[in-house]
């Protein structure tokens, strides 16, 4: 009778597992329609629905998960950061900053990354598009602290009051040069816009040997 019981609960537990695993494919494939769907009709258009046909999946799939559009968009922008932005751990904080520009570089200049920009304009500053992308804020900072605090340690930086400032003159800046002028950022412009920032932030005993 026990050994019965096992062996079903064992099954029971098998089936769970690859359920588990057949479903992060079908995760990954809503999300990546959201963003097709968002860059091709904006978010005021963008229907579930919709989603649902390009991601080849019934509609109950996606409410299951995600019941509002509101709670599909923020997980489909998350997911781009996730996937792309994972705070590097070079041991310096000049190679982390680098290795975080390649990420957003790779993002920027992605179709979607381009597409989204685009619709993001057009939405205009006080949509509900821009509220979601805010509020994804914290979670993407949580990943750049680590960065910073990780530099702190070594003794690169000193305690500020506005630590994540490097992180941010670096995205505004790559943002500025890939969305707005339209130009290519290289390796060799990174690693100097990179070197500026540095100048700027690191502890005056460092500066002398940067």
């Amino acid at each position: 009778m026990q050994a019965t019981t096992a062996k079903r609960t064992a099954r029971r537990g098998s089936a769970k597992t690859r359920a588990l695993v057949r479903g992060e494919p079908v995760v990954r494939g809503i999300l990546a329609a959201t963003l097709e769907e968002l860059a091709s009709a904006g978010y005021r258009a963008l229907r579930i629905e919709d989603v649902a046909t390009r991601a080849g999946v019934n509609k109950t799939t996606v409410y299951r998960r995600w019941p509002t559009k509101e709670d599909l968009v923020r997980a489909a922008l998350l997911s781009i950061t996730d996937e792309k932005i994972i705070p590097p751990n070079t041991g310096s904080l000049r190679g982390d900053l680098v290795a975080l520009g390649r990420a957003i570089i790779e993002i920027q200049t992605s179709p979607v990354g381009q597409s989204l920009f685009h619709v993001c304009l057009s939405e205009g500053p006080d949509s509900e598009l821009i509220t979601i992308a805010r509020s994804l804020r914290a979670v993407q900072e949580a990943g750049l602290r680590a960065i910073i605090e990780a530099a702190v340690a070594r003794g690169e930086l000193a305690p500020s009051a506005d630590p994540l400032l490097p992180c941010g003159l670096l995205a505004a800046y790559l943002q500025h040069r890939i969305l707005a002028d339209r130009t290519v950022v290289d390796e060799a412009q990174l690693a100097h816009v990179v070197d500026v920032i540095l100048l700027g932030v690191l502890r005056p005993d460092r500066r002398k040997q940067a």
